[in-house]
């Protein structure tokens, strides 16, 4: 059976009222939005702290427009550096990251005019570290000291080669 197409889409303020609901404990926050990310949070400090109206932010959603993932990107070290990637807790496992991914690479790559992509993954993240293993990302050192990365990999990859590899593999 085809899947039904997704549409990748602008973030909205409905869609975030949607996201807050995908997050039920302080850990998912600060996993997902970072160590400065409040909890327990309220429609304006979730706004504030997702940085959706900042940053380029994202929405995948199926045909009924039911949301499926949202994602942003911005240029970190001249990388469009992806972030805050998260899926549905009822739609994972179904590819729905990769085409995340795939969408938010290739359209912050001819936003920001960069040819090289990143992210960061923490190290007991091994689904999501499969992911982008799978579609090109290699972990490498990160080029500026932090000990906030404890517990995190940095990964990057050629936009191009993410977004070749993948339409090689649709053919």
């Amino acid at each position: 059976m085809p899947r039904s197409p997704l549409h990748f889409t602008p973030c909205t303020e409905r869609h975030i009222a949607e996201l807050m609901c995908w997050f039920t404990s302080a850990t998912e926050c600060r996993q997902w939005g970072g160590p400065p990310f409040r909890y327990p949070f309220d429609a304006r400090s979730f706004a504030e702290d997702s940085l959706w109206q900042k940053l380029p932010s994202f929405v995948l959603l199926d045909q009924s427009g039911a949301m499926l993932a949202f994602g942003q990107y911005y240029n970190r070290l001249d990388h469009c550096h992806l972030s805050r990637l998260v899926v549905a807790p009822q739609a994972r496992g179904g590819g729905v990251g990769r085409q995340l991914i795939l969408q938010l690479v290739a359209h912050g790559r001819d936003a920001l005019q960069l040819t090289q992509t990143s992210l960061f993954v923490l190290q007991n993240n091994t689904a999501a570290r499969a992911l982008y293993e799978k579609l090109g990302f290699r972990l490498t050192d990160y080029p500026e000291p932090g000990d906030w990365l404890r517990g995190c990999d940095y990964l990057t990859a050629p936009a191009t080669g993410i977004l070749d590899q993948t339409m090689e593999m649709e053919r």
